[in-house]
């Protein structure tokens, strides 16, 4: 990946992506930079002593490098990227972008209270299912181990990607079931036992009880 550096001004921070000496005039740039895409990061182009500069605006907003230096990395966070992710992918394709301008190293993946970001590099020549699988080894060294599902997601997303042709929305919704199943059980579990109390608490249940009581008693003086 080309030299990267953080620039202050009185009103933006950026992140300042060094490109090539010699560029071209590229659709990709103008798409980047005439449009709000949901996802990616705001682009603009520079250029110091003919060298082209991708700046980055990452306001408000900070590395999952370095946030994750600090914080163990929980179940809800990692599923929240991946689902940013596959927003972003799904969008770029609305703009004619390729997928692989994804960076998808720690430092280039930026969150804030909405979510997740993704810069957009056009020149990039990665393939993203491998950067991705790469993410994943990140995944499995953040998490944070007392989240056993968390555990679960992040060796799952790792082994699968390992695939040739993995599908990510695939494993999400292979990982998604359990999840909900869980939640489905535990929402019966509640309602049934909210349901009895109820019934104990309702006067009518009493008086059937104390009906029931008399009969047996009843029964059992006739013997």
């Amino acid at each position: 990946m080309s030299k990267t550096h953080i620039k202050n001004d009185l009103k933006k921070v950026y992140l300042v992506l060094e490109g090539e000496e010699h560029w071209q005039e590229d659709y990709q740039v103008a798409m980047l930079q005439e449009n709000n895409i949901p996802k990616i990061l705001k682009m603009e182009v520079r250029y110091l002593d003919n060298c082209i500069q991708y700046y980055y605006d990452i306001s408000g907003k900070t590395s999952f490098e370095k946030y994750y230096e600090n914080a163990k990395l929980t179940r809800e966070d990692m599923q929240k990227l991946v689902e940013d992710l596959l927003l972003a992918i799904q969008t770029l394709q609305k703009y004619m972008l390729n997928g692989n301008g994804l960076l998808l190293e720690p430092g280039m993946i930026f969150r804030d209270k909405e979510g997740f970001h993704f810069c957009y590099h056009p020149k990039n020549e990665k393939d993203a299912r491998i950067e991705f699988h790469k993410l994943t080894e990140v995944f499995v060294k953040e998490i944070d181990y007392k989240d056993e599902e968390g555990v679960r997601m992040a060796y799952t997303l790792h082994k699968s990607t390992m695939e040739e042709n993995y599908n990510i929305e695939e494993i999400m919704l292979e990982l998604a079931p359990k999840q909900e199943a869980d939640s489905e059980v535990d929402y019966i579990m509640e309602t049934q036992k909210e349901e009895e109390d109820e019934v104990r608490e309702n006067p009518l249940h009493k008086i059937w009880n104390w009906a029931k009581r008399r009969c047996l008693e009843d029964e059992y003086e006739d013997l």
